[in-house]
């Protein structure tokens, strides 16, 4: 299964472009659009990718979404169509929503031309109780 994650930008664009294709009025289609057409070409765009992950507890298997923005250390080096960002990540501070025990999440997600994903590797392991 291959899953695509796209901007809030590009989420925007797909959930108006299904409303017009529903509803046919491609006058607020393209009205509401105008803002975005020239936001590519922009030097300073700083749209970053959603760093929002969906970890699945080690012990009960609960899914749980977390948001790595806060936990992580970008980086970024020049490529050939401009800069690639990893974010890269490794907390200890994660609870289980449903049992509360703890987990660790490390790894990095890379972002591969500016605004669109390109990769990523994340380790979840349990943290054995402080008692064992």
């Amino acid at each position: 299964m291959y899953r695509v994650r796209v901007n809030n930008k590009e989420e925007y664009g797909l959930l108006r472009r299904r409303e017009f294709d529903m509803n046919e009025n491609q006058n607020d289609y393209f009205k509401d659009n105008e803002e975005y057409e020239d936001c590519e070409d922009c030097e300073d765009y700083d749209e970053k990718i959603s760093l929002v992950r969906t970890i699945i507890c080690p012990y009960c298997s609960t899914e749980n979404k977390i948001d790595l923005q806060d936990e992580c250390e970008e980086t970024s080096k020049e490529r050939q169509m401009g800069p690639e960002r990893i974010y890269m990540f490794d907390t200890k501070e994660n609870c289980c929503i449903k049992c509360g025990r703890p987990f660790r999440i490390s790894g990095y997600i890379s972002e591969y031309p500016m605004g669109a994903y390109n990769s990523e590797e994340i380790k979840v392991v349990p943290i054995e109780d402080e008692e064992n």
